[in-house]
């Protein structure tokens, strides 16, 4: 008897594991822009995104390094998320963040499909640096965009054209390229880093360039009282941003 009852006991604890596992790979569940059976960009319960258009076209996260220790947003003690109306509110506490907070504000584009970003530090430690990722624009259509993460597969033919604090990634088939387009905070220092080695945000913005899967990596300064602005869209005669553009469109788009 006591030997079928650790039988079944091992059995329920493998099936727990596994679905705790396949929750976490389908974290793309919220919709920033589009509709539920066309979304075009979707997020997770914390700050991590991905684009369709409607094929894969980027996945972007936060991450926080202090002092040469780093997190991914999903790796921080607290994340609260207040969803209103379409705006996406998240609140990250940590150590790293001494005990300060980060505001992660979040809305989609009305004249693009894509998404804008407000970050507001509070009480933090005067060394903070915000951490971030971009790339895995695999130019095809996912059957489950849940998950829907930077896969090393989906960075194998980007392109990518940095500018100072902006950039460009040119993805898809030579002769049908598509565009996406990024604008950071000025103070970003945005490398091209290998998706293969994504363990933590240090590592990853440390990995090199020389890989079969490129990806942005980046370092940005905040301060506390300190608003930065992210924000990425597809380009077109109305949406055609620089960073001075953004407080205000981040404005009027998340107070709609």
């Amino acid at each position: 008897m006591n030997k079928t009852r650790s039988l079944i006991t091992l059995f329920i604890s493998l099936a727990f594991a596994l679905s705790v596992t396949a929750g976490n790979n389908k974290a793309f569940q919220r919709i920033v822009k589009g509709t539920q059976k066309e979304p075009r960009v979707l997020a997770c319960n914390y700050p991590e995104f991905s684009f369709h258009l409607p094929q894969m076209a980027g996945n972007f996260r936060l991450g926080v390094q202090n002092e040469g220790k780093s997190r991914w947003a999903n790796e921080l003690k607290v994340v609260e998320l207040k969803e209103k109306n379409g705006t996406l509110t998240y609140i990250l506490k940590d150590v790293l963040l001494g005990s300060g907070n980060l505001v992660v504000r979040v809305t989609g584009l009305t004249d693009s499909d894509g998404f804008i970003m407000e970050v507001e530090a509070k009480e933090i430690p005067s060394t903070m640096q915000l951490m971030w990722s971009f790339g895995g624009c695999y130019g095809q259509v996912l059957d489950d965009k849940t998950d829907s993460r930077m896969k090393p597969a989906y960075c194998k033919d980007n392109v990518f054209s940095v500018e100072g604090n902006a950039f460009t990634c040119y993805y898809g088939e030579s002769m049908k390229l598509k565009v996406i387009q990024g604008v950071t905070p000025l103070l970003s220092e945005i490398r091209l880093s290998d998706a293969h080695q994504q363990e933590s945000p240090l590592s990853f913005f440390q990995s090199g360039k020389k890989t079969d899967a490129p990806a942005l990596a980046a370092s940005t300064p905040i301060k506390s009282g300190e608003k930065l602005y992210f924000c990425f869209y597809t380009q077109n005669t109305k949406a055609d941003y620089n960073y001075f553009m953004l407080p205000t469109l981040f404005a009027q788009e998340f107070n709609k």
